[in-house]
């Protein structure tokens, strides 16, 4: 059983451990091919009182040498170039050379700057020089750019994509600096950054962290069809890897199968996300990997598949401790997991989670346990939808008391943020320590019409939420925030009440109410009669709890997603010449 202490002092050892190089290594890997290494090494292990003159010192040396290097060489170095200009204007100087670290004052942005213009102008006048590696980069970001836009469910991919990249390395650097710049998302995270929110921004996607983390993003989720959505999104990256697993593993179940994609899928955005983990001491830069969710009702079974891969993953790092939390349902055969897996100093975050009856027992659990970090992820969307339905059906009972149909839509839209809000606050009250203990919001939604104009944001999901422990944002929903006009962002509030004429609206739903009431004895303190519904709800109830629509739904869409993962899986089997095996189960 590994106690905090001693995760603590590992995390520590490894990033005192971690390889202070020296200009003519950094250059050495770039013009190997290795861009995104020096530049983790530039920007998260650097001191910061020798970041510049590194940084200046490298790129003259590139410089330097690239006239006599090959096409693929000065192709590496416009690309190296181009993306440390991107990475100064971006949120990532925050993590450690914007803020004072071990006695060294912060670097101003005007250095930032300086360097960044300076980058940028390497690039350029390199891919001046160079057309043919000029042009082969420029042609990367659009491939790239495309896929990234797809993801964020913009109209037209392709015409994004051309705007944003154009055709010259210095228009790609302009307009991607002027985008993060105008992030509401980097709004937040820079929030947390001045030390007025402690709200970490998560990419609720296990694909194109890339960008998310530039404004900011310091946490990944994942779930069966988000690992699916990476696979799909990027085949030339994960057909090999998948065919290798496949060929090592011939005549293993489709469940091992897929955990052992899952699993590589998943250190890729660790190790990606590793330098923040270090830097922070183990307080971020996490990813949440979801155990397979047909053994919702098994706590042996998920105890031991997490179990597996954690020690599979300590391996894989080097004996590193691994930045990975462990997704549970909230579901009593979840809580005997989540008990089991933080004993041990292994993290958890809690999903299908939708009720204050779930919330609190997970709390409870969690704040018993050795993890160094573990969350509660509220599925706020996936709350609202089904409190929306209940209430448009009930239309002619609301319409007696005054409620029309727009005003149920806009009050069910509120749905998810009140539960989180209530859990804020009695968390708060009973002193946790939402360090280790995070509330994190997922399954956001953007609501547009009529209907929601009476909305503070599109976002609300996001906006009404902010300095709750975590908000993970799928990116069509980053997209639409950052699209938003200028909008007034508060650091605390989460701390605001909801308006009592919409929890007055949504108290004619029992699925809200439900999911409002606490439910424990011990915990009714301050309760309000108006919310108790008829039939209160309590973990210990398998069969309601599952059965309730929010869990009930989820469940069941995890569970098909994971099929359908599986069989993906199976086609690349039956294209290799293997045994299928089509048993996704136990």
């Amino acid at each position: 059983m590994a106690k905090r202490e001693d995760l603590e002092s590992r995390i520590h050892a490894e990033l005192a451990d971690r390889e202070k190089v020296g200009r003519q290594v950094l250059v050495t890997r770039i013009l190997e091919g290795d861009e995104l290494g020096p530049l983790e090494e530039l920007f998260f292990f650097t001191d910061p009182s020798a970041f510049v003159g590194l940084c200046t010192d490298t790129l003259r040396s590139l410089e330097g040498v690239t006239s006599s290097s090959s096409d693929d060489a000065r192709e590496r170095v416009i690309r190296f170039a181009a993306d440390l200009c991107i990475w100064a204007r971006s949120y990532v100087p925050e993590w450690r050379l914007r803020g004072e670290v071990d006695g060294n004052s912060a670097l101003h942005k005007d250095q930032l700057e300086e360097l960044a213009v300076g980058g940028c102008a390497l690039a350029s006048k390199l891919s001046l020089a160079a057309i043919g590696p000029g042009e082969r980069v420029v042609a990367g970001w659009r491939k790239d750019t495309v896929a990234r836009l797809a993801a964020e469910s913009i109209a037209d991919p392709q015409a994004g994509a051309d705007a944003l990249v154009g055709d010259r390395v210095d228009t790609y650097v302009t307009n991607m600096s002027a985008a993060l710049a105008g992030s509401n998302v980097r709004r937040i995270a820079e929030m947390r950054a001045r030390g007025e929110s402690p709200t970490d921004i998560g990419n609720d996607y296990a694909a194109f962290l890339d960008y998310a983390m530039l404004v900011g993003a310091s946490f990944v989720t994942c779930n069966p069809p988000l690992v699916d959505m990476a696979w799909v999104a990027d085949p030339e990256r994960w057909d090999p890897v998948v065919d290798r697993i496949v060929r090592e593993n011939q005549g293993a179940t489709s469940a091992t199968l897929a955990t052992k994609v899952t699993l590589e899928i998943v250190l890729a955005n660790m190790r990606r996300l590793r330098p923040v983990f270090l830097v922070t001491a183990g307080r971020t830069g996490y990813v949440s990997l979801q155990v397979n969710p047909k053994n919702h009702d098994n706590a042996t079974a998920m105890s031991r598949e997490a179990e597996g891969i954690y020690a599979d993953l300590e391996k894989r790092l080097g004996g590193g401790v691994p930045n990975v939390v462990f997704k549970l349902p909230a579901t009593s055969a979840g809580l005997a997991a989540c008990r089991a897996l933080t004993r041990q100093g292994i993290g958890v975050n809690i999903t299908v989670n939708f009720g204050m009856f779930q919330h609190m027992k997970f709390a409870e659990a969690i704040r018993e346990g050795e993890a160094l970090v573990s969350a509660i992820t509220h599925m706020s969307g996936r709350l609202a939808f089904p409190v929306r339905d209940e209430l448009l059906g009930k239309s002619d009972q609301l319409v007696r008391k005054g409620i029309d149909e727009l005003q149920a839509r806009e009050a069910a839209a509120w749905s998810g943020v009140a539960v989180l809000k209530r859990l804020q606050g009695l968390m708060t009250k009973r002193d946790y320590d939402f360090g280790r203990v995070k509330p994190l919001v997922a399954s956001l939604r953007v609501y547009e019409g009529d209907a929601y104009k009476g909305l503070p944001t599109g976002v609300p999901d996001i906006s009404e939420v902010i300095g709750t422990g975590i908000i993970t944002i799928f990116p069509n929903v980053r997209h639409a925030f950052d699209a938003l006009p200028a909008i007034v962002l508060s650091p605390r509030k989460v701390e605001n009440p909801v308006p009592d004429r919409v929890l007055e609206i949504l108290g004619n739903s029992e699925i809200f109410k439900q999911a409002f009431h606490v439910g424990a004895p011990d915990w009714l303190e301050g309760e309000d009669d108006r919310f108790r519904p008829d039939r209160v709800l309590r973990l210990d109830d398998d069969a309601a709890v599952i059965e309730w629509l929010p869990v009930k739904n989820t469940i069941a869409e995890f569970c098909r997603s994971y099929d359908a993962f599986v069989q993906r899986i199976e086609t690349r089997r039956e294209v290799l010449g293997g045994p299928s095996d089509l048993l996704a189960g136990r």
